[in-house]
């Protein structure tokens, strides 16, 4: 399927406009006003890069003459190829060995990419901006000032620090005791209050592994009282699978905080490299802390790799569990079976995404053991969470 026969099928009534394969004088003015760029690094500690995405055909890969190069060794020779079509940016994995995913999905065929979505070439990380290209010197300035007020509002961020996490419970299903809260992330800085406009900023200035670290260690600051007796899961950024300074912070975590029950979050979209995760689950067994795979279904879940890996804990993503109370009899027991295989792992299930009384039961019948979702509790501080505590004694 073409790319322009994609974005007919997700906008019929405006296929007609589609930009042809050879621009006019009226594309090229419009390719002046606006663009496409792909921010980001191709190995995890490698410089920063900005690449636009000019060129029909725009390919990724190791090979010399694709459009963007990667030095990645687990970026296939010809990856992925993207495309921009009346204005929107376009991507399909050309059946590389490590995958081609759009925020944690795997991608196959053309699929439309967005202001700010993350992409993900074997374990190469961009960022895809929208932006106006500067048709004055004026515009530029407006650009780098900007900026220039993101980076002091992330300099703030880290420094005060003004990251105010948020906790969502995490339940038994057989009870609906809370066994413990994931760790999330917000703040009150102006462009900053979400963690996809902190972690964008933070690819702008090579600091996500820093902010990653730092959300961590504020979590489970916050997070002292509700700690007693549940454990608080921990988020990381794909950019810290094997740098050395994920496995030096969780040390200092430990030390800091020796009795609390810490469960270390990893991407299971991320996670490409079983070395990485072998020596990841190594480390945190000899810190006392649990592994646990996150949107586990998201897109090619590699069960095989996974099990020379196993974690502790398997967390199915909401796609596969949310409406499973409507699930049709052969998808349920797909599901159900995927659940059994991870339980013979040794690792135990958790359904994410749960919103009704209806899919808690259902993922319970399934074989679920933990649940998460709006239905048990939004993300909220730990002051929130310490009132209700106390209203309910």
């Amino acid at each position: 399927m073409s790319a322009t026969d994609c974005l007919a099928g997700l906008y019929p009534a405006r296929c007609e406009t589609l930009v042809p394969q050879h621009s006019t004088s009226t594309d090229r003015a419009a390719a002046r006003r606006e663009l496409w760029q792909l921010c980001g690094r191709a190995l995890p500690n490698g410089p920063l890069q900005t690449v636009s995405v000019s060129h029909r055909p725009f390919t990724v890969g190791r090979q010399s003459d694709c459009t963007m190069c990667l030095g990645n060794p687990t970026v296939s020779k010809r990856h992925a190829e993207m495309a921009v079509v009346e204005e929107r940016l376009l991507v399909r994995d050309l059946g590389s060995r490590n995958g081609t995913f759009l925020n944690g999905r795997r991608v196959g065929d053309w699929s439309e990419v967005r202001d700010g979505d993350r992409l993900q070439f074997g374990t190469a990380l961009f960022t895809a901006q929208r932006a106006l290209a500067p048709p004055s010197m004026a515009t530029l300035s407006e650009d780098v000032a900007g900026m220039a007020e993101a980076c002091m509002q992330f300099d703030r961020l880290v420094s005060l620090p003004a990251v105010v996490p948020h906790f969502q419970p995490i339940v038994r299903l057989n009870g609906w005791d809370r066994v413990g809260y994931e760790v999330l992330a917000r703040s009150h800085l102006a462009g900053l209050e979400t963690p996809a406009q902190m972690f964008r900023v933070a690819a702008e200035l090579g600091a996500e592994v820093e902010l990653s670290t730092l959300m961590r260690r504020e979590g489970l600051r916050a997070g002292l009282e509700l700690a007693a007796g549940a454990k608080l899961f921990l988020n990381t950024h794909p950019n810290e699978l094997g740098d050395p300074r994920l496995l030096d912070s969780l040390a200092v975590l430990r030390a800091e905080f020796p009795e609390i029950g810490i469960v270390l979050e990893v991407h299971e979209a991320a996670a490409t490299s079983l070395s990485v995760l072998a020596a990841l689950r190594a480390r945190c067994r000899e810190l006392r802390i649990e592994l646990a795979y996150d949107d586990f279904g998201a897109g090619q879940s590699r069960l095989l790799e996974l099990a020379e890996a196993p974690p502790d804990m398997i967390k199915f993503d909401m796609h596969m569990t949310r409406g499973i109370d409507r699930f049709g009899r052969e998808r349920r027991q797909m599901i159900q079976s995927l659940v059994q295989i991870v339980r013979s792992l040794g690792a135990v299930p958790l359904a994410e995404g749960i919103e009704t009384v209806h899919e808690a039961g259902a993922c319970l019948e399934a074989g679920f053991e933990l649940g998460q979702g709006f239905f048990f509790g939004f993300p909220s501080p730990a002051t929130a969470w310490k009132q209700a505590r106390r209203a309910m004694a």
